[in-house]
């Protein structure tokens, strides 16, 4: 049976509540019970809707607790159902930067900080072209740019022909040679393996989506190849679709993973106008709907790439090229024209960079102030400083890139070690959280007096009392030469 049958009709609370109060006036009852008797029967009836868990429309009155019940576990503003073209359009041309594209406001959650302090287009060109599990702040080196990478697509070609971050058309990047042999299709999952990393022939044979390329880069290139762990994060109910892709990145949200960044997009004759209200992190997922019948139906889903000379860049596969970089200004070009309408950021719990813990103790465990530690790549030179341990001993650096490090500090006043090196590596284990444990050793104390070896001047005899010897007959070498005995 229908859990709703169990219901009274709507209407049945109100009739309660007038039909006691019609009985306590007629009978003339004091005020104070009617008033213990009303609080009573609205009690009454809101257990009794509790206990048929459904919330009633007119008990406005009900406890805490109970209220608390029919709230959804993560309230979303946003409307499951798509906008009409007409709301959207109105919404996208007219709303305040710092609004949503839709009309919904973005849900705060656990910060992200990548997400915050995340600079549009930061960092210096890598030097290679090989898949380094970097940080994700740098457009030109990280875990997005080196899955694109993986696919086969010709890094070293594009940045040697000097158009990198430079928009190029569809139509001439094949023969500019840099795309890989993949191609568009829907006959791969995005999911196939061999060998335990992303079964790349199999791409090539079978081609990849929007969505099958989303689905690759975030459930099998990142935990089998970059070795991060992403199986706490909700998949596409299709790896195939784009707007189940959507749903997954809001699923996200509602987990207090991530969070949409609001923006505006004006269409101009020559491009979108795409202005977010804060800097975007890389690795956040954009989705867009169709450019001529806008709704809030996602029908393109990509991965965020950073800020360039101008543009938002995104991976992704639209057309027959397979995995590339585009701009999400462009969007709006070609036969099936793009529009976006969420930018959701990549999850929190996840880190995609390094971050290190620095412990600086003495031999018993006890923190040591004042150690400065710095990191120097192994790959650039590149240092970075830590800062300077403060009373409880501990230093901590986000966003560092994977790779090989030498970690070198210094030694504060009355502590020794045996180095003030260390050969590092940053890893993706434990979710990319590295840790390293200083120990120094505490200097020995110092007298303030010479300390002499041999007996004393005062010594004492076999019958246990002292005698006082002079000190040419003590057979003390110990003895303070004077500057005149030396001379003579």
């Amino acid at each position: 049976m229908d859990q709703q049958d169990n219901i009274p009709q709507k209407g049945g609370f109100n009739k309660i509540v007038t039909d006691i109060y019609s009985f306590v006036k007629k009978r003339k009852i004091a005020t104070v019970i009617t008033a213990v008797a009303v609080a009573l029967c609205i009690t009454v009836t809101a257990v009794y809707y509790s206990a048929n868990n459904d919330a009633p429309d007119n008990v406005s009155s009900l406890t805490s607790e109970t209220v608390s019940k029919y709230q959804p576990a993560d309230v979303s503003t946003e409307s499951e159902e798509p906008a009409k073209p007409s709301e959207v359009s109105e919404t996208v041309s007219e709303v305040p930067k710092q609004n949503t594209v839709s009309s919904s406001k973005p849900q705060s959650s656990s910060s992200h900080a990548a997400s915050t302090d995340a600079p549009s287009g930061a960092g210096k060109p890598s030097q290679s072209g090989g898949f380094k599990y970097n940080t994700n702040l740098d457009i030109e080196d990280n875990v997005f740019f080196d899955a694109m990478i993986y696919t086969g697509y010709n890094i070293e070609k594009h940045r040697a022909d000097g158009n990198m971050w430079k928009y190029i058309l569809a139509s001439q990047k094949r023969g500019l040679g840099y795309l890989s042999d993949i191609t568009y299709g829907g006959g791969s999952t995005g999911y196939e393996t061999k060998n335990g990393k992303p079964d790349i022939s199999y791409f090539e044979k079978h081609g990849l989506v929007c969505a099958s390329y989303v689905s690759y880069v975030y459930f099998n290139y990142l935990p089998n190849v970059a070795g991060i762990d992403t199986s706490s994060l909700t998949k596409p109910v299709r790896s195939t679709s784009a707007n189940d892709w959507y749903n997954a990145a809001k699923d996200w949200i509602k987990k207090g993973y991530s969070r949409k960044i609001s923006f505006t997009a004006k269409d101009t004759a020559a491009a979108i106008k795409f202005t977010p209200s804060e800097d975007i992190p890389i690795g956040s997922i954009i989705a867009f709907c169709d450019g001529r019948n806008r709704s809030d139906h996602c029908s393109h889903v990509v991965i965020y790439a950073g800020y360039k000379n101008g543009y938002h860049w995104v991976f992704h596969v639209g057309n027959e090229n397979g995995p590339e970089f585009c701009a999400v200004e462009r969007m709006k070009f070609g036969p099936d024209p793009q529009w976006p309408i969420a930018v959701i950021t990549p999850p929190s719990n996840i880190r995609m960079s390094a971050m290190i813990e620095v412990n600086v103790t003495d031999s018993e465990g006890n923190a040591v102030s004042g150690s400065k530690v710095t990191l120097t790549s192994g790959k650039n030179g590149a240092a970075v400083s830590l800062g300077t341990t403060g009373t409880s001993g501990k230093l901590t650096k986000e966003y560092l890139s994977y790779g090989e490090y030498t970690l070198k500090f210094t030694v504060p006043e009355g502590y020794t070690a045996d180095s003030t090196e260390k050969k590092i590596s940053l890893t993706t284990a434990s979710n990319s959280k590295n840790t390293v444990n200083i120990v120094l050793n505490v200097k020995p104390q110092v007298s303030d007096t010479p300390e002499e070896s041999g007996t004393s001047n005062d010594e004492t005899d076999s019958s246990g009392t002292d005698s006082a010897l002079p000190p040419e007959s003590s057979g003390s070498s110990n003895v303070t030469v004077s500057e005149d005995e030396t001379a003579e």
